[in-house]
């Protein structure tokens, strides 16, 4: 009995360990240079997307409609964009109002404060509106209000009829970044940079209603007369509770840095940030159930009722499958992994059977999920090996108990725990690196210039100090690693770096042709400890990089 037992579980160790699974590409599609940051929107005639930032020369964001078949339908650019065009797409049905009748339609928010109506088959714009411009213009989400679309301005909320892009009314709340509104309790509401958050009525009368400690930079999640918020602060986050009736706020819980976009569900919602996923299920409050650990910076999608998706915003991972039952709590599924794995941001779209991804070098890939893998995933060969290696090693440990051969047992046995020991360090050692990182983390001193422009304020700034000239570049937005941001500035300022990937991360070591006794960088005025692709960048951080 004791052998059958033993067996049985070293195959499990094996079924266990064979479970991340890479999937063989429908079709893929590259449509960079810029990047994907927002989830594929998915009808029955095509998937429609949208590419921001990193574009070289005259590129600039583009729009597409795309064929199931991996064909490009049409698409458009925005000669005018200012970079960072991350908001979602909106798809809506053909339908008949009040202010007149209008087709299928893709609307699309642009940074040069531009919002649009497309006709979805052809692409033709149908009307636009301008809005106001603050360095960039629109990045959040908007939602439909009736036969209305009520869109997050750069400093405020405007709403437009879908037939003609008539405004009912535009009014000022406060300067956002990636603020989606949310449609409910008879008004619309938005949160901004400072923290604020506003209730809008429906003639266009804003009022503030709450501060919270930190930039709301997501669609309010309502919950009938709750409402949580995920407040990003300099050094991490704070999810907040507010009682639209009492109008009370409360701390739900402390989480990490670089909040993703929550995922809402009918009890409560998903959040994400570099530290990992926080459920929370909302009754008489609101109250964090359950966690998973993961680097989530982007957007999350449901695959279907208890199913959803989070793109890792790491090399080589992919999006996790997370499943979610009635209570909330949160148990890892298996893996999605394709040919495109690395940096992303942008949630999957689930259609028909198959997921479309996008990643951050500007690549979408359709997986068909019926379909077995023909790719291994880096690494999944050595882990098969090791999982056999246990396998016989435990038979065999098996094999001697039965014969009561019990010192040869244990000596094997304590052989196999010592090469786990070895194989498992390398892992265990960058896990505590970090840890200690994060819990010894020296105070914020900041090194931001006060003649930098006024418009930096807020985002994330890098600084090159080579041997004969000073390279800054500010305005960033959105790197959740030191690697991501060094990357962006130096393409931004022409500069060529190298980097040398290592067992234990990622290190740049020369910029412009410059190596001499190698280079180190400093965050905040703090000197750095963690490899460039694993070091977090907070939203407002000053990055400068000086020879050792």
């Amino acid at each position: 009995m004791r052998t059958a037992s033993l067996v049985l579980t070293a195959l499990l160790l094996l079924l266990a360990a064979s479970t991340v699974q890479a999937s063989a590409p429908a079709w893929t599609l590259d449509v960079g240079p810029g990047y994907i940051t927002t989830s594929p929107t998915v009808d029955e005639d095509h998937v429609y997307l949208r590419t921001s930032g990193f574009w070289t020369g005259d590129e600039r964001p583009e729009v597409f409609a795309v064929g199931h078949d991996g064909e490009v339908v049409w698409k458009d650019a925005n000669p005018n964009a200012t970079q960072h065009d991350m908001a979602p797409l909106m798809l809506v049905d053909a339908g008949e109002g009040g202010c007149g009748t209008w087709p299928d339609l893709v609307l699309v928010g642009w940074t040069d404060g531009t919002f649009e109506a497309r006709e979805r088959t052809s692409g033709r714009v149908l009307w636009s509106v301008a809005t106001e411009v603050d360095v960039w213009g629109i990045t959040g989400a908007a939602a439909q209000d009736d036969d209305h679309v009520v869109v997050p301005t750069r400093s405020g909320m405007g709403r437009y009829c879908f037939a003609d892009g008539t405004v009912d009314f535009h009014v000022e709340t406060g300067l956002g970044w990636r603020n989606g509104v949310s449609v409910g309790d008879g008004g619309f509401w938005v949160g901004d940079e400072a923290g604020r958050l506003w209730s809008v009525s429906p003639n266009g009368t804003a009022n503030q209603v709450a501060t919270f400690p930190g930039s709301l930079r997501h669609a309010p999640v309502l919950l009938g007369d709750l409402m949580l918020l995920h407040a990003q602060t300099p050094e991490a986050s704070v999810l907040m509770e507010y009682n639209i009736t009492a109008k009370s706020l409360r701390n739900v819980a402390f989480l990490g840095p670089s909040p993703a976009l929550p995922l809402v569900h009918s009890r409560g919602a998903v959040f994400a940030d570099s530290n990992g996923l926080t459920s929370v299920r909302c009754d008489v409050q609101c109250t964090a159930v359950s966690s998973l650990p993961g680097r989530v910076n982007g957007e999350m999608a449901w695959a279907s009722p208890t199913v959803f998706h989070a793109p890792v915003n790491a090399p080589n991972q992919g999006w996790l499958t997370v499943l979610m039952n009635e209570t909330g709590a949160l148990v890892p599924g298996v893996p999605v992994n394709s040919s495109i794995d690395g940096y992303g941001t942008a949630a999957p779209a689930a259609f028909n059977g198959r997921l479309y991804l996008g990643n951050d070098a500007g690549v979408l890939v359709a997986l068909d999920a019926a379909e077995p893998s023909q790719t291994p995933v880096e690494g999944e060969e050595e882990h098969l090996v090791f999982a056999l290696a246990l396998v016989l090693a435990f038979t065999g440990v098996a094999l001697m108990a039965s014969k009561d051969e019990l010192g040869w047992a244990w000596r094997t046995l304590s052989l196999v725990y010592l090469i786990l020991a070895v194989a498992l360090l390398p892992a265990l050692g960058a896990s505590w690196t970090v840890q200690w990182s994060s819990s010894t983390e020296p105070e914020k001193t900041a090194e931001r210039d006060p003649a930098w422009p006024d418009a930096w304020l807020g985002t994330q700034v890098v600084v090159f100090e080579l041997p004969d000239e000073t390279l800054v570049v500010g305005g960033l937005v959105g790197h959740a690693t030191v690697l991501s941001a060094t990357q962006r500035a130096a393409e931004e300022m022409g500069v060529p770096v190298t980097l040398d990937n290592t067992a234990i991360g990622t290190y740049l070591t020369s910029i412009n042709g410059t190596s001499a006794s190698g280079w180190e960088y400093t965050l905040d005025g703090n000197r750095g400890t963690l490899a460039v692709d694993e070091a977090p960048m907070q939203s407002d951080a000053v990055l400068v990089w000086r020879l050792a």
